[in-house]
């Protein structure tokens, strides 16, 4: 697989550059008509990875094309709304803002058209040699190309790989899907003779992956899986897997811990408790996670897995409300269980800092870390992360990756204040007795905690991809990493194959 790190000026001056990025980035409505990001992390990584790799070999002498996705348009009928919060004009502009403030005006950005009708119009300008060295075309939401017929679709991939030069693939959220955009354009692009590499943010991902994968093949033991969120369905290929991989034990939280706790008390037939039998929740679905529980219920204590529960919960009688009391054992006919209490944490932390605990992946969160009305419900989850990333300060054996999706958000919510004090305590280790340590202290000008997290602590790993992070582990382990790492996403594959 050919990466962009290892290409040459020669390789990209004057040439037109086809970027798949994954700006697939929260947006609020700020007025009618308006939108603002509101976590710019996979924005900035880019531009701090993959776009300055691009820039230090071409100085802007080159033409950029950058296709994402946002949100899922193709799932709503009504195109009306795909103007609003599924437009990309609007990460376009905030790409242009963070772009400025370091290239100034080195480069031109074209925003997309804002309707699919525009999508094969928004390359003419390409196809005509319009858009001028220094130029960065964004194309509109190609997930609008899911609501088109298939000779559409593979019509405008066709164009993309006429008048691209180079293919970029810096999309690590969406590698674990076959999309037109992923797999046939590389691959088109490649039977052309012409380059098509993996981005640096993609090989990072896999290279990160693949040294926890590695490690949980060799030390299963010293391996615990948390696992959160709201579905048990969603995770339980990976679930199965690390069950089958021998890891030591595995912590539940979120949503899905309701699946479990019914499967472990479960006597006969199951019924559904009133609180969990709701207009919003999907009965069928919520049966299957339930017999799904049962079954790794089953596997894991076959195989010797400990599987850990939490110890108390933050419960109230509605989700709406703002209040909750705490319970070692939510009663479902009356309350729902919101977050992981205190002893939960306490629980948790303990096993997760034994110095005998090294490799640890972590994805969904514990709690309804978003409620619209209590933070606190996030306690849970950013009490954990927070013990996760002072672990990695203080022992630098142990590895811990994160997996992307709401689970990467916690982070956003690590006190900084605490995070110096970690900071600071390390320090005070390397530097001797004869100086008083009161003369110094650190300070963060940015308060940017992307870059504190991934560039200060480099055991401590934050992917991208919720999905494609869970898909990569699971076929890694599956096959017990015989094959070259990028052999397991569909993505790095097609950049190969």
């Amino acid at each position: 697989m050919k990466l962009l790190e290892k290409l040459k000026a020669k390789d990209l001056l004057s040439k037109t550059i086809f970027i798949r990025a994954d700006f697939n980035v929260p947006l609020k409505k700020a007025a009618p008509g308006r939108f603002l990001v509101t976590d710019d992390e996979r924005i900035r990584r880019f531009l701090d990875k993959c776009f300055k790799r691009i820039h230090e070999l071409t100085k802007g002498n080159c033409r950029i094309i950058i296709g994402s996705h946002l949100g899922r348009p193709h799932k709503h009928l009504d195109d009306n709304s795909w103007d609003g919060i599924f437009n990309l004009q609007f990460v376009c502009s905030h790409f242009e803002t963070l772009l400025k403030k370091q290239y100034e005006d080195s480069y031109i950005v074209f925003p997309p058209e804002s309707m699919d009708s525009q999508l094969k119009h928004s390359i003419e300008m390409v196809k005509k040699n319009q858009l001028p060295l220094g130029g960065i075309k964004f194309l509109p939401n190609l997930r609008y190309l899911l609501k088109r017929e298939t000779a559409y679709r593979e019509e405008f991939i066709k164009d993309l790989a006429n008048i691209s030069d180079v293919y970029i693939n810096c999309a690590f959220g969406t590698s674990h899907r076959e999309t037109r955009s992923i797999i046939m354009l590389p691959r088109l692009m490649r039977k052309r003779k012409k380059l098509a590499v993996a981005g640096m943010l993609l090989n990072e991902e896999i290279l990160r992956l693949g040294e926890l994968a590695e490690r949980i093949i060799k030390h299963p033991e010293q391996t615990v899986f948390i696992v959160g969120g709201s579905k048990v369905s969603d995770k339980i290929s990976i679930i199965k897997q690390f069950v089958q991989s021998g890891i030591g034990r595995i912590i539940l939280g979120g949503k899905m811990v309701n699946a479990f706790l019914l499967a472990k008390n479960l006597k006969g037939k199951i019924k559904i408790p009133a609180k969990l039998n709701s207009k919003t929740t999907d009965s069928a679905s919520l049966l299957e996670d339930i017999k799904m529980a049962g079954e790794i219920l089953e596997m894991t204590g076959k195989k010797g897995v400990e599987m850990i529960f939490p110890v108390d919960y933050k419960v109230s009688q509605d989700y709406d409300s703002s209040k909750f009391s705490l319970s070692e054992s939510p009663d479902f006919n009356k309350e729902l269980q919101l977050d992981i209490g205190p002893k939960s944490i306490k629980k948790f932390s303990e096993i997760l800092l034994d110095k005998n605990i090294k490799n640890i992946f972590w994805n969904g969160p514990l709690g309804a870390f978003d409620h619209p009305t209590n933070k606190g419900y996030a306690r849970g989850s950013v009490g954990i992360a927070q013990s996760l990333f002072n672990k990695c300060i203080r022992n630098k054996d142990s590895l811990v990756v994160i997996g992307g999706g709401d689970t990467a958000a916690i982070v956003q919510r690590f006190n900084l204040s605490s995070i110096q004090k970690e900071f600071l305590k390390e320090l005070n280790k390397e530097i001797g007795d004869n100086i008083n340590h009161n003369l110094f202290e650190i300070k963060f000008f940015d308060h940017d905690l992307y870059t504190l997290v991934n560039y200060f602590v480099t055991n401590f790993f934050i992917s991208t991809g919720g999905g494609a992070s869970l898909v990569f582990l699971e076929s890694f382990l599956k096959d017990k990493g015989r094959k070259s790492l990028s052999q397991y996403l569909p993505a790095t594959k097609s950049l190969m194959d």
